[in-house]
């Protein structure tokens, strides 16, 4: 349940314990004030309190913790993450999209994502979505879009539209998503799964045409992130400058083949990485298509180790991949080795740096935005508790998120996640 609307309204917020920041010490018996959408107040509930209006609406949530609400780096809101289809084709009406994309944006809110990052749907819509939760008339967390990604005719993702197959019409695309509003340009340096034939392992783009966009993304006040899962993709994409790659899966058509040399130019340049963990890499049901899972934990571990900055996204809306399920990939960064504490900067002020908003959110401070969550117990102490959000402030507007039962979810899942894995690699041409 959301009340949403302008933010405007005045809620206090106590619990037990309070983590303003990744990096904090965790104090004892906390409260957020939130006032006109922005975090008036912050700190111990004795000191807090005394700045509250005697009508302000409190919320007592006891053994819980309040910290920065989560970011999602690499979202799909036009897709449904509950279905097994995996084909990126969207037939459905813009009307019908809209409408789904609404919903998704509700279900990221159940997961305790305040920030999320959609990048790719049709047309324009995504503007209009994000600025439909910016103004109150539907409930979200604040939105980042790109609208269609940039890719070659029938590359990855075609369906969405944006085709460019040279530096000139690569610079017209830059120019129409500077024209529809959109806060990044999402280009598509390989191929990738969803799409059949098109080759994950694949270059799409010469280094020229990539330095193409960034170059004209930049000069219009646009960061530049990259599909990349193909080796020399990543090499290219890197050499051209782009900010930020997403998934970086280090993807062969033989397997994965993690590089030393491209992550040190990675490092070097100072480009994030978001390696899209989510449910599909679990251990169990494991469906990535990358590679096997050791593989997988392997590059992620390597990528760590070499001083890649790596931030939370999931990938929600692809087949399976729920919007609801953030936490899931979490997990996966805890099984490569992170530490809780290097989990939660992920998904908070390192992924608002990455997207330029760490001067908006990220964490508790007087003046940001009153992005808040509150978990059960300790998240310094276990990610588990991620997965239960009791309810998120999203700009200083509350929403109760639901119950859930994982255990029954993820039995669900199970029997339909095994087949998503083959249909997805058999898509892509790398096998049948």
């Amino acid at each position: 349940m959301s009340n949403f609307g302008s933010g405007s309204a005045a809620v206090l917020l106590r619990a037990d314990r309070l983590l303003p920041h990744a990096d904090a010490p965790v104090l004892e018996d906390g409260a957020v004030l939130a006032m006109d959408g922005r975090i008036a107040a912050v700190g111990p509930w004795a000191e807090v309190s005394l700045q509250a209006a005697p009508d302000v609406r409190l919320v007592e949530l006891g053994d819980h913790t309040l910290m920065p609400g989560l970011i999602d780096c690499h979202v799909h809101l036009a897709m449904d993450g509950s279905e097994t289809s995996t084909v990126s084709e969207l037939t459905a009406t813009d009307a019908e999209l809209a409408c789904r994309m609404v919903n998704s944006a509700g279900r990221l809110l159940d997961a305790g994502v305040t920030t999320a990052r959609d990048l790719g749907c049709r047309g324009a819509l995504a503007t209009t979505i994000r600025d439909a939760v910016r103004d109150g008339l539907v409930p979200g967390p604040r939105l980042q879009v790109a609208n269609a990604p940039i890719t070659v005719t029938a590359g990855h993702a075609w369906t969405m539209g944006g085709e460019a197959d040279s530096a000139l019409e690569v610079v017209r695309e830059v120019r129409i998503r500077a024209k529809q509003r959109t806060d990044v340009i999402k280009i598509m340096s390989t191929g990738g799964f969803m799409t059949a034939g098109s080759r994950p392992w694949h270059a799409r783009y010469t280094v020229e045409e990539l330095q193409a966009c960034v170059e004209e993304a930049h000069r219009l006040g646009m960061p530049v992130t990259t599909h990349a899962l193909g080796v020399e993709g990543i090499r290219r994409a890197v050499e051209a400058g782009v900010d930020m790659i997403e998934h970086c899966g280090w993807v062969t058509e033989s397997g994965s083949r993690f590089d030393p040399e491209i992550a040190r130019r990675i490092v070097e340049r100072g480009i994030v990485v978001c390696p899209t963990m989510n449910t599909a890499c679990l251990p169990d049901p494991y469906f990535c298509p990358w590679d096997e899972r050791d593989a997988l934990i392997a590059n992620l571990r390597a990528m760590r180790e070499a001083g890649i900055e790596l931030v939370a996204g999931t990938d929600a809306g692809i087949g399976l991949v729920p919007f609801e399920n953030y936490a899931d990939g979490l997990d996966v960064l805890a099984d490569a080795g992170m530490s809780t504490r290097e989990i939660i900067a992920a998904a908070t002020h390192r992924a608002a740096a990455a997207c330029g908003l760490d001067a908006v959110t990220g964490q508790l401070a007087t003046g940001l935005a009153a992005d808040v969550v509150a978990v059960p117990g300790d998240p310094t102490e276990s990610i588990d508790v991620l997965h239960r959000p009791a309810c998120t402030l999203a700009a200083g507007r509350l929403h109760w998120c639901p119950e859930r039962n994982l255990a029954a979810e993820r039995e669900g899942h199970r029997e339909a996640a095994l087949s998503v894995r083959r249909q997805l690699v058999v898509g892509s041409g790398r096998i049948g």
